[in-house]
C-alpha cells in the first residue's frame, strides 16, 4: 500500500464471494489493513500511536479542547488525532517531546492560554504520576527491552498494566500456576493484536519448550507486591488485591473477559498442547532468543 510517498508491506484481510470468486473488505477488515500501515509510518518517524496520544491527555486530566489549546492544532484537529488520523510527522515531533520529556510538558502548560484552574489540576496530575512512575522504573528497564515496534504489538509500556493484567486472570484462574499465565497473557496480547493491531500489556513474547512466554517470566510474577508467591510442592500464585479494569480500555477488557472465559479454567499441559499448534511457537521454537512479532497473532487458531 502506498502511503504518504512510500510503499508498506501488510498482510491483506478480505472476503471472498462464494457464488461470484469476488474480493471484497467491510470496515473491520479495511481498519485491519490500514492500522499495519500506519502502525509502520508512524513507528518510521517516531510520529505517536493513538494510544500513547489518549494516554498523555488522560494524564494531564485536560479535556481534548485544552489539549489542542496546548499543541497547537485546534480542538478538531486534535480529536482526529484521538481518532486514529496520522499526524503531520512536525505535529508529531511535538506530541513525541511532550510524551517523553515531562518537563517540557509541564513548563509548556504553564505557559499556555489554558485556564488557571485547568492548569494547576494538569499539573499536579502530572506530579502525583511521576511519582508512580519513578517507583517503577526499575521494574519497567525489567519488562520492556523494546518500545512500540511489532515485537510488543505497538503497545504502551506501562507497568501498571502488566501489573493489572496478571491480577485479572489470577482472579479468574482455580490455580495460578506460571505456565498457565503465560498462556494467557500470551493470547490476550495476540488476540487484541488480532482484531485491533495493538497489543495490551507492552511485552515481548518468545517461544520455548512449554509455548510462548512473556520474557522474563521467571521474575514477572513474583516483583509485583500484589502477587503473592506460593512456595508449594508445585509452586503458584495468588492474588493479594483485586484488578482494577480502569486501566483498560472497553476493548482491551472484552479481549481480556473472552480469553479469561475461554482458557482460564485449563490445565497448564491442556495450553500448552493449544499452544504447541500456533504459528506463533511453531515458526520460533527453534531459537528461545527469538523475539516473536506480533503478526503472527492474524493466524491465531485457538481464538
Amino acid at each position: 500500500m502506498e502511503f504518504r510517498g512510500k510503499t508498506y508491506h501488510f498482510l491483506n484481510h478480505y472476503y471472498v464471494c462464494d457464488e461470484s470468486g469476488e474480493e471484497f473488505t467491510d470496515e473491520a477488515t479495511g481498519e485491519i489493513n490500514f492500522a499495519q500501515v500506519y502502525n509502520q509510518y508512524r513507528e518510521e518517524n517516531n510520529i505517536p500511536f493513538v494510544n500513547e496520544i489518549v494516554k498523555l491527555r488522560k494524564d494531564c486530566q485536560l479535556s481534548k479542547a485544552d489539549m489542542g489549546r496546548l499543541l497547537g492544532f485546534g480542538e478538531n484537529q486534535y480529536y482526529l488525532y484521538e481518532l486514529g488520523e496520522v499526524p503531520s510527522p512536525s505535529n508529531g515531533r511535538l506530541m513525541r517531546t511532550f510524551i517523553d520529556n515531562r518537563e517540557a510538558l509541564m513548563c509548556a502548560i504553564q505557559e499556555s492560554s489554558i485556564k488557571e484552574s485547568n492548569k494547576e489540576k494538569a499539573l499536579s496530575a502530572l506530579s502525583q504520576l511521576t511519582e508512580k512512575e519513578n517507583k517503577d522504573k526499575a521494574i519497567a528497564h525489567l519488562l520492556f527491552p523494546v518500545k512500540h515496534s511489532i515485537y510488543n504489538g505497538y503497545a504502551i509500556t506501562s507497568v501498571n498494566k502488566v501489573r493489572q493484567m496478571i491480577l485479572f486472570f489470577l482472579g479468574h484462574m482455580s490455580i495460578g500456576y506460571k505456565t498457565a499465565l503465560n498462556k494467557l497473557m500470551f493470547y490476550a496480547d495476540f488476540l487484541m493484536y488480532k482484531e485491533h493491531c495493538v497489543g495490551i500489556s507492552g511485552l515481548t513474547y518468545s517461544a520455548l519448550p512449554y509455548g510462548n512466554v512473556p520474557n522474563n517470566f521467571k521474575v514477572l510474577y513474583g516483583i509485583f507486591d500484589e502477587v503473592d508467591e506460593i512456595d508449594d510442592e508445585k509452586p503458584y500464585f495468588k492474588p493479594l488485591t483485586g484488578c482494577d479494569l480502569s486501566v483498560f480500555n472497553d476493548n482491551e477488557i472484552r479481549v481480556l473477559e473472552y480469553v479469561a472465559e475461554k482458557m482460564s479454567k485449563q490445565t497448564s499441559s491442556a495450553l500448552s498442547e493449544t499452544n504447541h499448534t500456533e504459528d506463533a511457537w511453531l515458526k520460533y521454537k527453534h531459537d528461545t532468543k527469538l523475539l516473536v512479532p506480533f503478526c503472527e497473532a492474524f493466524s491465531l487458531k485457538a481464538l
